[in-house]
């Protein structure tokens, strides 16, 4: 029998603890489901933008101010569509919030910037094709949908071993159910 772990959440230790919640429902969309201080003390609050699921992201006190980078590699969000994703780059543009990199992946289409406390974070929707990765070309959410669409299908198909995502899917679920 082959053990499968699903992730469903992720915890980041926070300075400024009210900021961050309120840039993470605010901004992220995301509510607090419960808050309270676990037994070491941190304060902590549960946030989910699921009702399936009580927590997704979890946001702790106790990261320390003079802390050199953040420990956080990249906090990763995602979306449900291109329109969405677009959404966000304009409301994270009314709180000033300007983009690092907006990324064609070939098999989605990301969009990167730092919270409020320096963490990097992706948001990003997933496009209809396979490409091997790592495959970073420039976005430009500024053109149509169809537009993004086509191009993408036009440089995943340029590339080696492209194919649909769902035949990729596929393919990694036979691989899964061959464990």
């Amino acid at each position: 029998m082959a053990l499968t772990a699903q992730l469903t959440h992720f915890g980041v230790h926070a300075v400024d603890l009210d900021r961050m919640v309120d840039f993470y429902t605010r901004v992220m969309g995301f509510i607090v489901s419960d808050s309270g201080v676990a037994r070491s003390g941190a304060h902590v609050y549960f946030m989910t933008q699921n009702p399936e699921c009580h927590h997704q992201f979890v946001l702790f006190d106790g990261r320390k101010q003079d802390t050199p980078y953040s420990p956080v590699n990249q906090i990763s969000f995602r979306l449900d569509s291109i329109d969405t994703l677009k959404g966000y780059r304009k409301a994270l543009a009314a709180e000033g919030i300007a983009p690092e990199r907006v990324t064609d992946h070939g098999n989605a289409w990301a969009f990167y910037f730092r919270d409020p406390e320096g963490n990097p974070v992706e948001l990003y929707c997933d496009t209809p094709f396979y490409t091997p990765q790592p495959c970073g070309e420039p976005l430009d959410l500024e053109q149509s949908n169809e537009e993004i669409l086509k191009r993408t299908e036009a440089m995943c198909r340029s590339r080696p071993r492209f194919a649909t995502r769902e035949a990729w899917m596929q393919g990694i679920q036979a691989r899964l159910d061959a464990r």
